[in-house]
């Protein structure tokens, strides 16, 4: 909300002494006692200023102990605390304590967690095992998420999981044409190559890409010559 406090010197100081002996339950006891700017004050803080900068071993069970206390209020700014530590190379979904995270998870805080990180991948090994890791194991599952997010790693990803359900045709369309009204130029790339790996010859269009029959090949078992090619 606009004119919001992200920080108090008052809150600073009941805060730190309960984050740095890891008390989540008396940083509960805190919050709860709080107003509500105070509370939304706080929250930020923790978001932005504890999460962010504590030890690896104190962030996640912090993360954890936040959703399983009350995900609505906290797993979106723990989320954007954990990409500013990902950015920095000071956590990553391959931690242990990732996993356990995810374990307290209900389905809502997943759909939340996986819209949130695809994007963040930086590659299709971290894609996969965000996926397998939040419980997504089926691939018209994670077709759903990947077609909206326009990174290499989900493309490429996209693109294997798409194998998996090349006996529907009208659903190799629709996920097409999906990319094709978005209109950037890797949707438009991926678009092409479905046309011309699921030979979808009636989707119209122009397309540019134009691969032979041994680049297809390479494409759908190497991240790398996908890269190479749709980048």
């Amino acid at each position: 909300m606009i004119g919001e406090s992200h920080y108090s010197l008052v809150l600073d100081t009941r805060l730190a002494p309960l984050v740095a002996a890891q008390d989540h339950e008396g940083i509960f006891q805190l919050l709860g006692s709080l107003s509500n700017s105070q509370f939304r004050t706080a929250v930020y803080m923790l978001g932005e200023q504890f999460a962010p900068s504590m030890p690896l071993e104190a962030f996640w069970p912090l993360f954890s102990a936040m959703v399983k206390h009350n995900a609505k209020a906290f797993l979106t700014v723990m989320l954007k605390a954990l990409a500013v530590r990902m950015e920095l190379g000071r956590a990553s979904v391959s931690d242990e304590g990732f996993a356990s995270l995810c374990q307290v998870m209900n389905d809502v805080d997943r759909h939340k967690t996986a819209t949130f990180l695809l994007p963040l991948m930086k590659d299709d090994a971290e894609v996969l095992l965000l996926f397998r890791l939040l419980g997504m194991p089926h691939s018209e599952e994670r077709i759903s998420y990947l077609m909206k997010v326009n990174t290499l790693p989900c493309a490429f990803v996209l693109f294997s999981s798409l194998r998996y359900v090349e006996h529907d045709r009208d659903f190799l369309l629709r996920v097409a044409y999906f990319l094709m009204k978005r209109g950037d130029a890797l949707s438009f790339n991926l678009a092409s190559l479905m046309k011309e790996y699921f030979g979808l010859e009636e989707m119209k269009g122009t397309f540019s890409l134009r691969l032979k029959p041994f680049e297809l090949a390479r494409l759908e078992t190497s991240y790398r010559a996908f890269c190479d090619k749709m980048g």
